[in-house]
């Protein structure tokens, strides 16, 4: 898989991640989340263990946003890791398709249920996964270290795809 065709605008692609990107993509995601950000050993192996599940929003001039949703072992359920966008290229849609893309591929091995963690003070990044059918269920106090708490949210990719 190395392009999922979905085109956002006219100069960018959702495409599958590759590997000369990494570090582009551990700037991206450092821009984003900060202190969060995954380290880039952590980038490099969950590369290497998901090739596949990295897509990019990508344009001529870099990156603009990624997303990272990978299956359980089971693919029961699937977890979106990462959807990050850089803030000049933010309210463009770049998230939304990113997000789309990975729940697409999720379901297309099998996955039924897609969780995700949020801030709880992200008004945007919620009304986006509420605007895709996720639902909160949850609260995880202190989820990311001391005072870093987060939403758990799943959306039902069986009932999102049905009649």
């Amino acid at each position: 898989m190395t392009d999922v065709g979905e085109v956002v605008d006219q100069d960018v692609r959702i495409r599958a991640a590759r590997g000369p990107e990494l570090w582009e993509l551990g700037a991206v995601d450092a821009d984003i989340f900060k202190d969060l950000a995954y380290p880039h050993f952590v980038l490099r192996q969950l590369f290497d263990l998901y090739p596949e599940w990295w897509l990019v929003a990508a344009h001529t001039d870099g990156l603009r946003g990624y997303s990272l949703g990978v299956p359980t072992f089971d693919r029961r359920k699937g977890w979106l890791l990462g959807l990050g966008v850089r803030e000049p290229f933010r309210q463009r849609g770049y998230g939304r398709s990113l997000t789309e893309v990975s729940m697409r591929l999720l379901a297309g091995v099998g996955v039924r249920e897609v969780y995700l963690t949020v801030e709880p003070g992200n008004r945007w990044a919620l009304r986006l996964y509420r605007g895709l059918g996720f639902e909160v269920e949850g609260m995880g106090k202190d989820y990311f270290g001391p005072g870093e708490d987060r939403l758990i949210m799943v959306a039902d990719l069986i009932r999102r795809s049905g009649p």
